[in-house]
């Protein structure tokens, strides 16, 4: 294979990669309802979060073209901004206001309150449930193996060809508005990592499965705070 055949292909496995054919959309799905006594006989309106997050975005994959770099890659704090990512293109996402109420649905299914739902207006509940996004960062790599061009050849015989990696934090507190009490607060942080080849392309958006995991320890932690 000669210089220009890696360098097509090369520039063939860089559109696969940047996903321009696939859109990533916002979908959640909560925990079924669960039909009991409610420990806290008041509803709950949840804002949306307050975001705290850089909004800085870095999109360096075509750093892989140069010979001796192992890898080209992104680092963005506001993921949803860009216009492609390491396998997807954009992405239909507004964190603030769908993690909120993926948040409210989580906690209305899990029957510890009255009546919980989403919300711009604090007013509109007995207590309040506020959130800081503190981080939704992204970390994607195409590997290229200090061989630029040639990296494909590699690819080809099963060599990982990208890598990427999610970032989940945010605080949730509960207050009562009448005193501004604070009933409840936790602080989350979870990550997770996927590593593809041209065989097998894996995703690289696992913000959904990320806020699962932090919802079972909430409504966890919320359980155990009202018990008594």
């Amino acid at each position: 294979m000669n210089n220009n055949e890696n360098l097509f292909l090369f520039g063939l496995m860089l559109v696969l990669l940047s996903g321009c054919a696939s859109q990533r959309v916002w979908m959640y799905r909560a925990e079924p309802y669960v039909k009991s006594k409610s420990l806290v006989n008041k509803t709950v309106a949840v804002l949306p979060l307050s975001d705290r997050r850089e909004n800085i975005n870095r999109n360096l994959i075509g750093l892989g073209m140069i010979p001796l770099m192992p890898f080209g890659w992104q680092d963005m704090q506001s993921p949803e901004g860009g216009q492609v990512h390491i396998t997807s293109g954009i992405w239909l996402f507004r964190p603030p206001e769908d993690f909120a109420k993926a948040i409210a649905e989580e906690l209305r299914n899990s029957g510890i309150f009255k009546e919980v739902f989403f919300t711009y207006k604090a007013s509109e509940g007995d207590l309040v449930l506020k959130g800081q996004l503190k981080s939704t960062r992204y970390k994607g790599k195409m590997l290229t193996y200090c061989i630029a061009g040639l990296s494909p050849s590699l690819w080809l015989i099963g060599a990982p060809c990208a890598s990427a990696q999610n970032e989940l934090e945010i605080q949730l507190q509960l207050e009562n508005p009448i005193d501004n009490q604070i009933l409840w607060e936790s602080s989350y942080k979870k990550m997770k990592s996927s590593m593809s080849w041209i065989y097998v392309m894996k995703p690289d958006f696992f913000y959904d499965e990320l806020l699962k995991e932090i919802m079972k320890d909430a409504v966890k932690s919320l359980k155990a705070n009202f018990a008594h």
